[in-house]
Order: structure tokens, then C-alpha cells, then sequence
């Protein structure tokens, strides 16, 4: 299943009523499209254990509601997009088990950081090619 199954979702269901979409470890190939910016009341959205590629759209920031993001185990690429910083109300943000580099946004951090959620969590390959620059930014690296 290719993300044309998105495209069909977002133009038959009202995108701005959607509020969580998980599709974790399905079949799903190809890259997150830019037009996920447009899913404005998304809180949730995780699609881990996939076999993503290419890089994490920009447009992923206008994305204000914003709390929890999961993807990993999959194969995305290049940096992490500073329009990611203004999602203030990021509680959960796992993208270790990709092919991602460079530095973790501070805004990033500093949203996990402060949020009061519980099971809080910033996960990343600090490891090996991202850097998380305050001790408090990453929760746990691979």
C-alpha cells in the first residue's frame, strides 16, 4: 500500500474533524505528503514500523494540535524540520530507527520538556547522527 491511501483518506474524510491516525506496522511505502500540514486538528498520528522514506515534511509544523508523533523504524532521511518548533503542545515525539541527522529542534525539546503528560517521550539516534544538545532534550537515544 503506497501513501495514495492518504490522499484518498484526507479528500473523503473531512481532514479537520480527524483528530488521531495510527497506522502502525502496515504495509505502507513511499513518503509523508506535504498535505498532512493541512490535517490542522491532528493530535495523534503514528505510523511506526513502516517502511517510510525521504524526509519529514515542514508542513508537519502547522500542525498546532499537535501532541503526540510516533515514527519510528522506518526510513526516513535528512534532518529533523525546524518549522517543528512551533508545535507547543508536543507531549510524545519517537523517531529513533531512522536514517535522520543533524540537531533535534529546541523547541522540540523544550515542548516534551515541559510537558506535565506522564509517559512523556523524546526518542532519537543521539546515539549515532542527531544531537540533542541540553541533557533534558532527548528522553532516551539509539
Amino acid at each position: 500500500m503506497s501513501l495514495f491511501l492518504f490522499h484518498y483518506l484526507y479528500t473523503t474524510i473531512i481532514s479537520y474533524s480527524l483528530v488521531a491516525m495510527w497506522l502502525d506496522g502496515n504495509d505502507v511505502t513511499g513518503t509523508l505528503p506535504s498535505e498532512m500540514g493541512l490535517m490542522t486538528g491532528l493530535a495523534s498520528f503514528s505510523l511506526a514500523n513502516a517502511t517510510l522514506t525521504g524526509k519529514i515534511p515542514d508542513e508537519l509544523g502547522n500542525l498546532n494540535e499537535l501532541r503526540r508523533l510516533w515514527l519510528f523504524n522506518n526510513e526516513l532521511t535528512g534532518t529533523i524540520p525546524e518549522a517543528l518548533n512551533k508545535l507547543e503542545l508536543l507531549e510524545v515525539v519517537e523517531l529513533h530507527g531512522n536514517k535522520l541527522n543533524g540537531e533535534m529542534p529546541q523547541g522540540v525539546c523544550s515542548a516534551v520538556d515541559k510537558s506535565e503528560y506522564e509517559y512523556k517521550s523524546l526518542t532519537s539516534d543521539c546515539k549515532k547522527a542527531v544531537t540533542c544538545e541540553s541533557p533534558s532534550c532527548c528522553t532516551q537515544c539509539y
